[in-house]
């Protein structure tokens, strides 16, 4: 097996792993695309709903899905413009700030115990390959 082959097996490994975490911890917790979209949120700033679906790179069903599961949990409020009706505004609530920050400490425990056996060494060698591949991924 190349090493490119052997890389992409344990990345495809890695990221499905890390979509069950997400998945397997009930209804309670969110989604990969909840979690991007609070986060999104959190810095404060309203966000067009139209704007959160070119952020979160969905399609606009995604987003209005996405959307609305949030607003009904009351994770995010969802404003009209007043000079322009079509416009939805988004907030976070803090029921969705605390939402964000409960997942946030689970998911670094589950990185936390992926990462138990490397050395501060590895730690360090591994951000900072980290750092330089992530850039590719958007292209």
């Amino acid at each position: 097996m190349s090493n490119e082959a052997e890389i992409f097996s344990h990345i495809f490994q890695l990221t499905r792993d890390f979509e069950r975490n997400f998945r397997d911890q009930g209804a309670e917790n969110l989604s990969t695309t909840q979690f991007q979209a609070l986060n999104i949120l959190k810095g404060g700033a309203p966000v067009t709903a139209m704007d959160m679906a070119g952020r979160l790179e969905v399609a606009g069903p995604t987003a209005t899905r996405t959307i609305d599961s949030l607003a009904r949990r009351r994770f995010v409020v969802k404003d009209r413009d007043p000079q322009d009706r079509r416009i939805v505004w988004l907030r976070l609530t803090e029921s969705g700030q605390m939402a964000l920050e409960h997942e946030t400490i689970r998911q670094i425990a589950w990185v936390e115990r992926l990462l138990a056996n490397l050395t501060p060494l590895e730690h360090q060698a591994l951000l900072a390959l980290l750092a330089k591949i992530l850039p590719g991924m958007s292209s």
